[in-house]
């Protein structure tokens, strides 16, 4: 019996997908396209592509008759159906057709079955028969079915300079069964993921599925998309601020291969199997590289990375906006305990050496964060004031020189 994994699962059916996207796959009945209206300059010999549908069984496999195959065409001169035709009992089916335009361009066959398009190997020989021109189709279930995490690869980037950190993780899922998963509606998710606690911009990457298959929901990743039997790349990015550093995850399920990857040379990842590899370098950024094999549920590890100094700025800046409110309440306390008999009145506190000083380093984040309402003249002119004041107020402060 040969496996049960379909031949959608390589790389090269993946591209085909993706340009196969917008093709009408779903037609019921046999139906014949026109071929491009470009004529040839030189007629081709025939090709011709003979092979079977089937589906895995507990026997074996068992063909598939009386469904809908075409063959396609997909090139930068001219992209589409070619032909189509039923399977016949033996689920077999046979395409002979011509060639043309850039020699480039790919040729496949695909199927439809219970609503989810199957894809040959791309078709390269003049005449292409048997395991070649098989498609593997699959039985649906909206049940839960069993998925294995054969590898989970963290990115985590050097901070912007707004101290934001952009992450991205790739998973490599495997659909252990023999069926397709499906939702038990459009809106049901397949596979889901953890999100971490302050995950910000979430944006689906180029992966085996499309991006408006796979959405945040909360503090979950979700699929929404049919996944078959075999292997299939996930990936996404978000965002991190400094608050969610040290970063603790927990892993909800066994990591076949778990690999964690940071940027900066200070920062450090812990966990329990978790092990250095050295470096990587990959589009000129060069990583600390962490790997751990079969990394079991529960784990918990640890990335720490080093302060930024606009994260130091934003601390001294909150400190000192306390200390200044806590000190005009305390103010306004005293006088109000003095007992005068009429009640404080809340204004404008007068400036102080703190306030000035507070009221520059929030303009200094303002400008360092790149605040679109804050124009480069704006900053300077009002920097320069805040200084003049804190500078007279230094200078007539007693015992000053």
């Amino acid at each position: 019996m040969r496996t049960s994994v379909p031949k959608t699962s390589g790389s090269s059916i993946r591209k085909l997908a993706r340009a196969v996207v917008c093709l009408a796959l779903g037609a019921s009945a046999p139906v014949r396209a026109q071929q491009a209206t470009r004529t040839p300059a030189r007629p081709t010999p025939p090709s011709t592509v003979e092979g079977r549908v089937v589906r895995p069984a507990i026997t074996g496999e068992v063909p598939v008759p009386g469904i809908v195959v075409t063959i396609h065409r997909v090139g930068a001169d001219s992209s589409g159906a070619i032909d189509s035709m039923r399977t016949d009992a033996r689920g077999a089916y046979r395409f002979a057709y011509r060639r043309w335009g850039n020699p480039d361009a790919i040729y496949f066959v695909a199927a439809v079955y219970r609503g989810i398009a199957y894809f040959s190997s791309p078709i390269r020989g003049a005449i292409v028969r048997g395991d070649e021109a098989e498609i593997v189709v699959f039985d649906t279930t909206s049940s839960r079915v069993r998925f294995t995490v054969q590898g989970h690869h963290y990115v985590i980037g050097a901070p912007r300079p707004t101290g934001l950190r952009d992450i991205v993780e790739v998973y490599e899922i495997s659909n252990d069964t023999v069926v397709t998963a499906i939702g038990r509606d459009s809106l049901s998710a397949v596979w889901s993921a953890p999100l971490p606690r302050g995950a910000m911009s979430f944006t689906p990457a180029n992966s085996d599925v499309s991006a408006s298959s796979l959405r945040a929901n909360g503090r979950l990743v979700e699929l929404v998309a049919p996944f078959a039997p075999g292997v299939k790349q996930l990936s996404w990015s978000y965002t991190l601020d400094a608050r969610a550093f040290p970063l603790e995850i927990t892993l909800d399920r066994p990591n076949g291969l778990l690999e964690v990857l940071v940027e900066e040379p200070g920062a450090q990842v812990r966990a329990p199997s978790l092990r250095s590899q050295g470096t990587a370098t990959t589009e000129g950024r060069t990583f600390k590289r962490f790997l751990a094999q079969n990394a079991p549920d529960g784990e918990r590890i640890r990335i720490e990375v080093p302060s930024t100094a606009a994260a130091a700025r934003s601390t001294v800046l909150i400190a000192l906006l306390v200390a200044a409110s806590l000190a005009m309440v305390g103010a306004l306390w005293v006088a109000y305990r003095r007992g005068t008999g009429v009640r404080p009145v809340l204004a404008a506190p007068p400036e102080s050496v703190e306030s000035l000083a507070a009221a520059i380093a929030a303009l200094d984040a303002r400008h360092d964060a790149h605040d679109p309402s804050l124009g480069a003249d704006e900053y300077v002119a009002q920097r320069a004031a805040l200084k003049s004041r804190l500078s007279a107020m230094l200078a007539a402060a007693p015992g000053a020189g």
